[in-house]
């Protein structure tokens, strides 16, 4: 299907979807290709003239997230009970294949569609699916849509500034200031550029972090262990809001020299939390993670990812019995470090011969 047939095939399934309100649900937390995404679907609905609402599960965990929603008033919804979404007809998926797990839906939600730049464990069904793992960023794909006249910027005198700057944004984190971009993502942010307010960009993008994220990071280094040039490390419990303080920690331990990837895990609630990087062409993130952790009950894998980044979370389950935090954490970091074994093997030897 060519790019121009895509952006009709969308078109003609939201606009034959007018009957029950759409949301469009987030997975995970929130991040700024999600959000910026799901800015770029409300926008095209509401050019077809289709009512979009945009929501979210778990906490918008970054300091730089949540100043993208302050500063460009992005209007989103936290919900907790599938009760909240009973007044949906349709579900739409933005950087993301698989609906949130955290969270059961309504029955009668239907998947509509799907956009989503990681590679999925299975191809999933849906009127309209759109995965590229070719790009950097899902606001890349949608960027291309409004290029090839899907809701295009400029057009009509409408003031896109907002969208823009968070596309753009989105594009900008997801490859690591463009250093993993690929042509099309470097061509999206081109085309987006004119409609960006730089001052904005500017303020969304001094990245503070937080005293609790840095102390992670600190345990992390305390934790690390290296095995030729793959590196494992747990930074302890971390709070919800500052969950992404496990990928920033796998972030700065890949800027080693001897490491090419590295695996960074954590308690976050309920769960463990991970994130892997890496810079080595032979890992697949996403077959790493299933390999390591498998699949959930209803047969989807705890992780994924794309081609140099990826990450999981695993419910503790009975786990989550263990009041004492020391203790948790002792039996948490045995068993992710077990699993992990599984393909790094050296990592088992190297703990047999202490």
């Amino acid at each position: 299907m060519t790019q121009t047939e895509k952006v009709h095939e969308l078109e003609r399934v939201i606009d034959g979807a007018r009957d029950k309100a759409h949301v469009i649900l987030l997975g995970g937390h929130p991040d700024p290709d999600a959000i910026a995404s799901a800015l770029a679907h409300r926008r095209i609905c509401e050019r077809i003239g289709v009512s979009a609402t945009i929501a979210h599960v778990l906490p918008i965990s970054r300091s730089e997230n949540r100043a993208l929603v302050k500063l460009l008033n992005v209007p989103m919804i936290k919900v907790s009970d599938a009760s909240e979404l009973v007044e949906f007809g349709y579900i739409s998926l933005v950087d993301a294949s698989a609906c949130e797990t955290s969270i059961k839906l309504p029955p009668g939600l239907k998947l509509l569609t799907i956009v989503d730049h990681h590679r999925p464990a299975s191809i999933p069904k849906a009127p309209f699916v759109d995965i590229r793992h070719d790009v950097g960023a899902t606001c890349t794909i949608y960027a291309e849509y409004s290029e090839h006249g899907l809701a295009a910027f400029g057009a009509n005198g409408n003031d896109d500034g907002e969208v823009a700057t968070a596309m753009f944004f989105g594009i900008q984190t997801d490859t690591d200031d463009f250093a993993y971009a690929t042509p099309a993502d470097h061509r999206a942010a081109a085309y987006l550029k004119p409609f960006v307010d730089a001052e904005t960009l500017s303020r969304v993008g001094r990245r503070a972090m937080s005293a609790e994220a840095m102390e992670a990071i600190g345990r992390a280094l305390q934790d690390i262990e290296v095995i030729r040039d793959f590196a494992i490390a747990g930074v302890g419990h971390v709070s919800a809001v500052n969950r992404d303080a496990i990928p920033m920690a796998a972030d700065f331990i890949l800027r080693r020299e001897d490491i090419d990837t590295v695996l960074v895990f954590g308690i976050v609630d309920d769960r463990i939390d991970g994130s892997l990087r890496t810079r080595r062409a032979s890992v697949d993130p996403a077959i790493f993670m299933q390999n390591v952790f498998g699949d959930d009950s209803e047969g989807r894998p705890y992780g994924g990812g794309r081609a140099d980044m990826g990450g999981f979370r695993i419910p503790l389950g009975l786990l989550a019995e263990v009041e004492d935090e020391t203790k948790l954490w002792t039996l948490v970091r045995e068993v992710v470090r077990t699993r992990v074994a599984r393909v790094v093997p050296e990592l088992e030897k190297k703990r047999d011969t202490r």
